[in-house]
């Protein structure tokens, strides 16, 4: 959940200590978040190609896995996985709710809808606010990989 007007739970971690570096595919987005210095590293990538050799202790990917086809999430997890040492923590609406392109990005749409039993499957502790397919509602899932 990271672009111009909204990075969630930012001040949260920062506050908390965390060093911060953000995977963020839309280059206008990337541009703006590395004039914030309170973020460590911003990396310019798809989450579902991007490497690397270090390490993190968490991997919070908010409000992203909707943004991508449904046969991608798996993999995509996979490889969020194998690059935390510690938890995943994922969020994502809760069902189906329409969002179409923000500030002219088209990674911003809503390509897939997820109920909590697909993050269940893939091992994830899940909880639900709100209620199925109502904006705002939301899907909160934890796996720890150690």
């Amino acid at each position: 959940g990271a672009r111009t007007d909204r990075m969630d739970y930012g001040d949260e971690f920062r506050e908390g200590g965390a060093t911060i570096d953000v995977l963020e595919v839309f280059e206008p987005n990337v541009n703006y978040l590395k004039t914030l210095g309170w973020i460590n590293e911003v990396h310019c990538g798809d989450v579902r190609t991007f490497t690397t050799d270090k390490k993190y202790d968490i991997i919070f990917w908010w409000h992203g896995p909707e943004h991508i086809p449904e046969e991608d999430l798996e993999p995509t997890l996979t490889l969020l996985e194998d690059t935390a040492k510690v938890a995943v923590v994922l969020g994502c609406p809760w069902g189906n709710y329409a969002q179409g392109h923000l500030h002219s990005n088209p990674n911003e749409e809503h390509v897939s809808h997820y109920d909590y039993q697909v993050f269940e499957d893939f091992g994830y502790v899940v909880e639900c606010i709100g209620e199925k397919d109502v904006v705002g509602s939301n899907i909160t899932s934890v796996k720890f990989v150690k």
